[in-house]
């Protein structure tokens, strides 16, 4: 019994089959190394396998990077969630390949948004909610019989881990934003809100053997900028630096693990304490009356 206070046991997620949309780059690509690295088989979906991305490698690249980097298995699987049906299509596919549960979903795909505050158009707001918010729901509810299957409902629930934001927290925009003067708002609303979806699908799926949580990161560059921005981002963030992989491993190997396993309907944030900042403020003191 005592062996199961080891870290390599309590943190463990060896042997669990994960999929995680949005996995070839960014922070679905740190999640996806995190799993992979602790031994798990983990499915990476994106929109076009061989379409080019930010870091000019396609998916089947980046899935093949980290199975080599051991010591479990990545696959890719295209998927273009647009709609219901894509997100029932992708549950199609994962199946044919053989998979008949599933224990870890993680809903990491979402469309960034920014422009002039009164010049957003239309369709942005159909777009950005319609993969950031809709499709989460969908396809927790597609897999939702393959997560039921491979729950071990007392002590190891399935785990649904939605990828949110502390711009769907906080109101207004970050330091940077202002800098450029654009808005991101409808981003960051549709984080917020699908941040109440996913703490609502906690409230029906946690009886059901499925913990849900949303991963709060911060400020997490995965693109490189010039290092004026990255100065003004800095000053939002009251440890000094920018939030990476490892942050992102950490949290999402809790989340995942026996660790998190009474744990559900939580925002779990990661930011290096820039939800904190407007807290603190440089205002002068001043003498109180006596």
């Amino acid at each position: 019994m005592s062996d199961d206070l080891l870290v390599s046991n309590l943190f463990s997620v060896k042997d669990k089959v994960a999929l995680i949309t949005g996995g070839g780059t960014g922070i679905g690509k740190m999640i996806a190394k995190a799993f992979v690295k602790n031994g798990a088989i983990v499915y990476i979906a994106s929109r076009n396998k061989t379409a080019v991305s930010r870091d000019k490698t396609n998916l089947d690249n980046v899935a093949n990077e980290l199975t080599e980097m051991g010591s479990g298995k990545c696959f890719s699987i295209e998927a273009n969630l647009d709609s219901k049906a894509a997100c029932e299509k992708l549950v199609t596919d994962f199946k044919n390949l053989g998979n008949d549960k599933l224990d870890i979903l993680v809903n990491n795909s979402a469309i960034w948004h920014e422009s002039d505050l009164t010049d957003i158009p239309e369709d942005a707001w159909d777009k950005v909610y319609s993969l950031n918010v809709k499709c989460v729901f969908y396809l927790t509810m597609a897999f939702l019989p393959l997560l039921e299957k491979a729950s071990k409902k007392l002590v190891d629930p399935s785990r649904v881990i939605v990828t949110g934001s502390i711009l769907g927290i906080g109101e207004g925009e970050l330091k940077v934003m202002q800098a450029v003067g654009l808005s991101s708002l409808p981003y960051n609303s549709s984080k917020s809100a699908v941040h109440s979806v996913s703490k609502n699908l906690a409230v029906h799926l946690t009886p059901r053997g499925i913990n849900v949580n949303v991963l709060v990161p911060g400020i997490t560059p995965v693109t490189s900028r010039s290092a004026d921005l990255d100065d003004i981002s800095l000053g939002d963030i009251p440890q000094g630096r920018f939030g990476g992989e490892l942050d992102m491993a950490g949290a999402v190997l809790y989340l995942a693990s026996r660790a998190g396993s009474w744990v559900s309907g939580i925002e779990l944030v990661v930011d290096g304490g820039t939800l904190l900042q407007y807290r603190l403020t440089d205002v002068q003191r001043i003498a109180l009356p006596k």
